[in-house]
């Protein structure tokens, strides 16, 4: 099962990882220019845009937003096809990520991270409460599907383990 791969007592194919993210580099920076493209589109019809304000906010959003991603997945790719031309680099970037303790320290890292974002979450329910209830109900629905992910995912690894 694909969850295998993300325990540390299971081999990388650094290769087959570096081939992965070059074509999610390359969906990541498509969705970027998708974006710029639909920003310009989107400037020409001012309807379709429901905000009254939109032409101050929008634009600056999108773009950036677009220019970001393009930028990311073109970095993402670029530097991925050097570690496939480059046996040095390839080598010592594979003994980078295939080490068992920066394997756990990332193991962690998402654990913690994400321990904390439901923390955060919650306090924002509690917030939100009081200054706006779309904005607490908006966290709720977030908090509910991460709840559910949270469940989804052990009960997976519980069968994977």
């Amino acid at each position: 099962m694909w969850l295998n791969r993300l325990f540390i007592d299971t081999p990388v194919n650094f290769e087959k990882r570096c081939k992965n993210r070059i074509a999610l580099g390359g969906l990541i920076a498509a969705l970027g220019g998708i974006t710029l493209l639909l920003l310009l589109v989107a400037e020409r019809i001012p309807v379709l845009f429901m905000e009254p304000g939109w032409s101050k906010l929008i634009p600056g959003f999108y773009t950036g937003l677009g220019s970001g991603f393009l930028a990311a997945g073109m970095i993402t790719v670029i530097k991925n096809i050097r570690y496939l031309k480059n046996p040095e680099l390839k080598k010592k970037r594979e003994i980078f990520e295939t080490d068992e303790r920066n394997r756990m320290l990332g193991l962690r890292s998402w654990a913690y991270a994400g321990y904390s974002m439901f923390l955060f979450l919650y306090i924002g329910v509690i917030v939100s409460g009081f200054v706006s209830l779309t904005a607490m109900k908006v966290l709720l629905a977030v908090a509910a599907v991460y709840g559910i992910l949270l469940l989804i995912f052990r009960r997976l690894l519980q069968r994977c383990m």
